[in-house]
């Protein structure tokens, strides 16, 4: 399935969209959200784009067109200023360990976002690249205290996941691709299946993101402080 219709990719081919933004904006160009000068693509597969955005005090974006189903993390919030093409303008504050999901699937939307803060806006996004649900079975988890429910959605569900040190998340079906993203540094073990006392190792850093697989997950924190992070399935 292709990402955008025709007319729109031959647009993003050139980088830039030849719309006209309207009252106050018309010198500003629109651009595709994975090629936003800040909205930097770090991972991709077949079903996921996944973007950090860095946005500094008294920086902005440009306006950026979204078409997709949107999930955003915000790994370090500010205060905002968001502006839009044919709507006033709106001041708001995307808080620390948020989540928000943006149903843009059958609509396009446009905004630029302004960091009116005093300390870095830090965002790891996905962009969920084919219409859904992609029916890949039902998202669920464990329940247990380590798992909270952040996200339920018609196309992705998530789970916020906090593990003390040497907590496991015991084993679980995970049925569709998904992404993980990280609040928190430290060591994850991922045991093998079917291999006992095999585990593959990770080190992670505050805003890491990783792409996961349908499989049997166990998940262990195997440092010596907590390991947060949200884990995100595609439905």
């Amino acid at each position: 399935m292709k990402r955008r219709h025709p007319f729109l990719s031959a647009l993003c081919a050139t980088g830039l969209f030849a719309l006209t933004v309207p009252a106050g904006h018309a010198a500003e160009k629109v651009v595709a959200t994975d090629l936003e000068p800040l909205h930097h693509v770090i991972l991709e597969n077949q079903y996921v784009t996944v973007m950090r955005v860095m946005i500094r005090p008294g920086q902005s974006t440009l306006f950026h067109e979204q078409h997709l189903d949107y999930v955003n993390t915000h790994i370090n919030g500010s205060l905002v200023h968001i502006s839009y093409p044919n709507e006033p303008a709106k001041d708001t504050e995307m808080k620390t360990g948020n989540v928000k999901f943006g149903a843009h699937q059958g609509k396009s939307d446009t905004d630029k976002v302004t960091n009116t803060g005093t300390t870095l806006n830090h965002q790891v996004a996905f962009e969920i690249k084919q219409n859904g649900p992609q029916n890949f079975g039902g998202a669920t988890r464990p329940e247990l205290p380590e798992f909270q429910q952040v996200l339920d959605k018609k196309t992705v569900k998530g789970w916020k996941v906090t593990l003390q040190p040497g907590e496991s998340t015991t084993l679980y079906s995970q049925h569709g691709p998904g992404v993980r993203v990280f609040f928190t540094e430290g060591r994850m073990l991922e045991s093998v299946p079917g291999q006992p006392n095999h585990n593959k190792e990770v080190w992670l850093h505050r805003g890491d993101a990783i792409l996961t697989q349908p499989g049997q997950v166990e998940l262990i924190n195997g440092g010596e402080t907590p390991l947060i992070f949200n884990d995100y399935e595609l439905l």
